[in-house]
């Protein structure tokens, strides 16, 4: 169970940051040069492609990204360095202000993404072709990597939908089914699951409760609100109020376990039991224990009262870049119906194309989920996501406001109290945004 722990706890780390490397420091803005012939020329096989290519990330999968593109490519290089995440950002701005060792192709994790891609040194792929790379993608995940000027700066190969993981032995004990369509019934709304939340409390007399913890609400609702800043001043959606609400009735009345996100003791249940489900990204498959195929079928997936998404990497060009043409080649691998299936395939990784979606939708399955066809779930809770821009400090401020709302519900206050907490940090951590 400690390597198990140990593992889960690195790897959460790992996901939630950005990284840097070595590249270019040329401010030559043109990017085409003899090595990447130009994306305005004639069409090219992909062993006329020559060069060398530096990315920076903070994802270690980026490698395989990498020789897979090597592969197909065999006249080009692919030097990928990977940096620890609470480095990234900073080592990456350092790199852009002194341009030196600039990379070609840098990562950007959604969360922070807006503070980078409406920058100047931030290619516009639009003018290479991106428009048509992403016509078929997930509306939200195409415009996420949309600047201020409706231009596209930044694409992923990936969508990162999230629904209830449940364990289906406890379904059937406590619920009377594990079918995924009749449990996904049973969770539609936060009432409907107050509601069954008590009764499974009830019948296991304490010792299993429905969800792990109230954060579930917030995870599942957070991107479903209006962005907190606009015209330079907070706004309050009132739906806020209805998902405090909810996360304070399920602590109240014992529907949550208690469990942290990421938590040794959430991990713990989401592999043991104990719990029935769990509000979780389709990447999550690396927190279970499978020695032995012990997890195989092991759960089902339903669908959560709201679609949401957690995560996302996104990938940008240098606009000084030598090998600008080069680099949007790689652009266009990660974007492409080969590359998204190779990776459905090899990792589980959602899509970011709705045609993988649809062309796989009845035959793909992942072995913790049995027979399921799960890109059917997963679409329909991807595509009610609504699409927005990224910005500067929407994710920083909404983890301000769950800050105050959790200690609200901890602590038995009312939400009069949270939003008054929640002003003050607003204030003191954004002094350029008006706070009514």
């Amino acid at each position: 169970m400690m390597k198990k722990l140990s593992i889960l706890l690195a790897l959460a780390l790992l996901l939630g940051v950005l990284a840097a490397c070595s590249g270019n420091d040329s401010e030559n803005t043109e990017g085409s040069n003899d090595n990447s012939g130009g994306q305005n020329g004639e069409a090219k096989a992909p062993e006329d492609f020559e060069g060398e290519l530096e990315i920076w990330t903070f994802f270690g999968d980026v490698e395989k990204m990498g020789a897979q593109f090597e592969e197909k490519y065999p006249n080009v290089s692919v030097n990928v360095s990977v940096f620890p995440g609470d480095q990234y950002q900073t080592k990456l701005m350092n790199a852009i202000n002194s341009r030196t060792d600039i990379p070609d192709i840098f990562d950007l994790e959604r969360g922070y993404m807006g503070k980078f891609i409406n920058q100047d040194f931030v290619a516009d792929l639009s003018a290479m072709g991106a428009d048509e790379l992403v016509e078929d993608y997930v509306p939200y995940v195409k415009e996420l990597g949309v600047g201020e000027d409706g231009s596209v700066r930044a694409i992923s190969d990936h969508s990162s939908p999230g629904a209830f993981w449940y364990h289906r032995d406890l379904a059937e004990e406590y619920l009377g089914t594990s079918d995924p369509d009749e449990v996904s019934a049973m969770v539609s709304t936060w009432d409907d699951i107050i509601e069954l939340g008590k009764q499974v409390a009830a019948d296991s007399n304490g010792d299993v409760q429905l969800i792990s913890h109230f954060g579930d609400v917030f995870n599942t609702e957070k991107a479903n609100q209006e962005l907190w800043v606009q015209d330079d001043t907070l706004v309050i959606d009132p739906e806020w109020e209805t998902v405090f609400n909810n996360m304070k009735q399920i602590r109240e009345e014992g529907v949550d376990a208690k469990l942290g996100y990421f938590s040794a003791g959430w991990g713990d249940a989401l592999n043991e039991g104990g719990v029935i489900m769990f509000a979780n990204p389709a990447w999550a498959g690396f927190m279970v224990g499978n020695d032995d195929g012990q997890a195989n079928g092991k759960y089902g997936l339903a669908q959560t009262p709201s679609g949401y998404y957690d995560g996302g990497t996104y990938r940008a060009v240098y606009e000084g870049s030598e090998n600008k043409d080069l680099a949007y080649e790689f652009i266009k691998f990660i974007a492409s119906e080969e590359w998204q299936q190779y990776n459905l395939e090899e990792t589980g990784n959602m899509p970011a194309l709705t045609t993988i979606y649809d062309e796989n939708g009845d035959s793909f399955t992942h072995e913790f989920f049995g027979d399921q066809k799960i890109l059917d779930t997963y679409k329909e809770q991807v595509m009610e996501i609504p699409a927005v821009k990224a910005t500067e400090n929407n994710e920083e401020i909404s983890a301000l406001w769950y800050d105050a709302a959790a200690e609200a519900v901890d602590n038995g206050q009312d939400y009069d109290t949270v939003l008054s907490k929640f002003k003050d940090s607003v204030k003191n951590g954004y002094p350029n945004v008006d706070v009514e």
